[in-house]
């Protein structure tokens, strides 16, 4: 039985996508999907939503849901990472700033919003990395989060995970 965990589950969509795309294998239906989420509200909200389709489909997926990402790690085969750090309020605020200067607006990954999003999610992925090595130090990291090609340069580059 695999052990899975999102770290950003309250993403109504995105965690919404991800979950129903595991569950679509079925060699992950066996699986532990451990959601975590700093929003006890939000994650509630999509765990309820994930043991009501497991529960509708008949699958044997066991479910939890914390807000501790380090006792959620512990002994994880993939972790899914699907975060945005500091939340809306700064992409927002960058995105005001590039279309006052006439500078590229895209708030996940071109010009000033990849860059300051980058330094927003670089530092917080990076603490999900080193807290993997020491408590899952095999598992397969897959980064859900933008910018993609920064983000997965630095995790190769600072860390020894596999992603």
């Amino acid at each position: 039985m695999a052990k899975i965990v999102l770290i950003g589950a309250g993403s109504y969509v995105f965690a919404r996508d991800i979950i129903t795309d595991v569950l679509l294998y079925p060699s992950l239906r066996d699986s532990s999907i451990t959601l975590v989420d700093i929003d006890k509200e939000r994650l509630d909200i999509m765990t309820a939503f994930t043991r009501r389709l497991v529960e509708q489909q008949g699958f044997n997926t066991r479910i939890e849901s914390t807000t501790n990402r380090r006792e959620a790690l512990a002994d994880a085969d993939y972790v899914i990472i699907a975060l945005r750090a500091g939340g809306w309020t700064p992409v927002l605020a960058n995105r005001r700033a590039a279309l006052k200067y006439g500078l590229e607006a895209s708030p996940d990954q071109l010009g000033t919003g990849g860059v300051f999003g980058a330094l927003r999610q670089i530092p917080a992925i990076l603490d999900i990395c080193h807290d993997m090595e020491k408590l899952c130090p095999d598992a397969w990291l897959i980064n859900y989060s933008n910018p993609m090609a920064m983000i997965c340069w630095a995790i190769n580059d600072y860390s020894h995970i596999k992603s």
